[in-house]
């Protein structure tokens, strides 16, 4: 299956591209929520963002602080949406992370809001245990990647070790 945003980063398909370095780009939608939507994304195909290696994350939205402020700045909006759809139950339409800020102005009719429900103790409960267990995983986890330590002389680096199980395996290791 051919991923659109693949495409447009091999440059076989047209696109307003606003900015890119050798591991992202930024370009303008032209099937947009509002007018000077932009997307960012790695040139290397990963469907969601948990298959994204963390240091992309990290310059994904580096990259798209400074762009959120141009496009307040050059298209003189009074807000913006920071919207990440990961996954098709998150309204995904190309299978490939991606960030888009939504440029927001008063009375733009663009309704992105959802109605708050009251939820029962178990529902809040359950969920909230499955979390806590693996919030504090994931403590021990970047507890240990950052271990290493590498000094030239004059300064200290931390390097961060590579995950060495990749999402979908450890996905497959949680069915019963």
């Amino acid at each position: 299956m051919k991923c659109d945003l693949c495409e447009i980063a091999k440059k076989k398909i047209k696109a307003e591209i606003i900015y890119e370095d050798k591991d992202i780009l930024a370009v303008v939608k032209d099937m947009a929520a509002t007018p000077g939507q932009v997307c960012i994304f790695p040139k290397q195909h990963s469907t969601i963002m948990e298959l994204v290696p963390n240091r992309l994350i990290n310059h994904i939205f580096k990259i798209a602080n400074k762009l959120g402020i141009a496009v307040f700045e050059s298209l003189g909006v009074q807000g913006t949406n920071i919207v990440v759809q990961n996954g098709t139950a998150a309204g995904q339409k190309v299978p490939h992370f991606c960030v888009n800020i939504i440029p927001r102005k008063e009375g733009d009719n663009l309704n992105l809001q959802w109605q708050p429900k009251q939820l029962m103790e178990d529902e809040i409960e359950t969920p909230f245990l499955a979390l806590k267990e693996e919030g504090d995983q994931l403590v021990l986890e970047e507890t240990e990647s950052k271990e290493e330590v590498l000094t030239d002389g004059k300064t200290e680096v931390t390097v961060e070790k590579e995950d060495e199980d990749n999402y979908l395996i450890k996905q497959l290791r949680r069915i019963p």
